[in-house]
């Protein structure tokens, strides 16, 4: 028995020991490596999270577009070519006029539509961040449509245009070898869209896509790039539809746009970012529905339509100067803004026939 215990000591003891150290070791390599591990992660997380772009997204409530909608669609589509932490501003008129929004972000984005906003302190504060700070902005669609009495906005954008021909599937083709486009196919198709009418564009602009106008039988800009004042604005057109903004070259020219403003490596390859956030700034956001979009709608070209109407058939007389004479009666009797109307539209004191 005393021999037995002896070999045991002699022999397993230390080898129990072996064991034990070698587990021990293997223990400490691994909550090393996962330390490790965890180490670079945090840094890698850190890092790409640092490097997010800041972009303050200004829209509107929509009454001719599904804004709701498109700030999903938008902001997904730049996630997956960068990281950007996007704030969003909705419509809120106050704010905008009576506060430094631009102040601590990187680029602006604008995508409204305020045809028939007259508000010049609305205009000069959406336009001094770009030309007096040097902020880079990226005007999207019905942006080049608002403010249409006021001539400082289509000299501010680079670009003048009023109307657009009827929606259709529409090519868009690349002007030039700008960087911007210059890895994009000649052509390529949209499902459906409005085709903006160029009516004229500054001498410095540079066109970056085109598409030709079926009705008009020319070609329109539909992308530029234009230095106003101390920043630069990409501007695009493009934009009426759903199908349109998840494009995906539509997607990678918007979020290459981006990157392009802020001096960034142009990203090819989509890949969804997960660091990225959308943050709602504007409390309480009311969209319109269905019936108050066709209330609002019927009634502000119905009143406004009048308005012009009665001007022309008392005004214009002399059939020569009938259009110089038509802009006029337009200057000198606004139409409604959309967001005046809404109230009178849910309290049943407009209405729209057969509806």
């Amino acid at each position: 028995m005393f021999k037995l215990k002896s070999y045991i000591q002699i022999f397993l003891v230390p080898y129990l020991l072996l064991i034990s150290a070698c587990s021990e070791q293997r223990n400490t390599e691994s909550h090393t490596k996962s330390n490790t591990e965890n180490m670079v992660a945090n840094v890698a997380e850190s890092t790409k999270v640092s490097q997010a772009t800041k972009i303050l997204y200004i829209t509107s409530v929509g009454w001719f577009h599904d804004y709701q909608q498109q700030i999903a669609t938008l902001s997904g589509g730049i996630n997956q070519y960068l990281n950007a932490d996007i704030d969003v501003i909705v419509g809120d008129v106050e704010k905008l006029k009576t506060t430094d929004f631009s102040k601590g972000y990187d680029l602006l984005i604008y995508n409204f539509c305020h045809a028939a906003q007259r508000d010049e302190d609305l205009v000069q504060s959406l336009i001094s961040p770009v030309t007096d700070k040097g902020l880079p902005l990226i005007a999207l669609h019905c942006a080049m449509h608002s403010f249409q009495f006021d001539s400082k906005w289509p000299e501010f954008l680079g670009l003048h245009t009023l109307r657009h021909e009827k929606q259709r599937s529409m090519a868009v083709e690349k002007v030039g070898e700008h960087v911007l486009v210059q890895d994009f196919p000649d052509s390529w198709n949209l499902a459906s869209d409005e085709l903006y009418i160029t009516l004229s564009q500054n001498e410095n602009t540079t066109p970056l896509l085109h598409s030709y106008g079926i009705e008009t039988k020319k070609h329109h800009t539909q992308a530029w790039i234009y230095q106003s004042g101390q920043g630069q604005i990409i501007g695009t057109t493009l934009g009426h539809n759903e199908s349109t903004l998840s494009n995906n070259y539509f997607q990678r020219f918007f979020a290459n746009s981006i990157q392009y403003l802020l001096g960034q490596e142009l990203t090819t390859k989509a890949e969804q970012s997960v660091f990225s956030t959308v943050n709602i700034l504007s409390k309480n956001v009311s969209y319109p529905d269905k019936a108050e979009k066709q209330c609002v709608i019927h009634n502000m070209f119905a009143i406004g339509g009048e308005k012009v109407k009665a001007c022309v058939a008392q005004k214009c007389t002399d059939a020569s100067t009938v259009p110089e004479c038509t802009t006029q009666c337009q200057q000198e009797n606004p139409w409604p803004v959309p967001e005046t109307l809404r109230e009178a539209c849910q309290n049943n004191e407009l209405t729209v026939p057969n509806l």
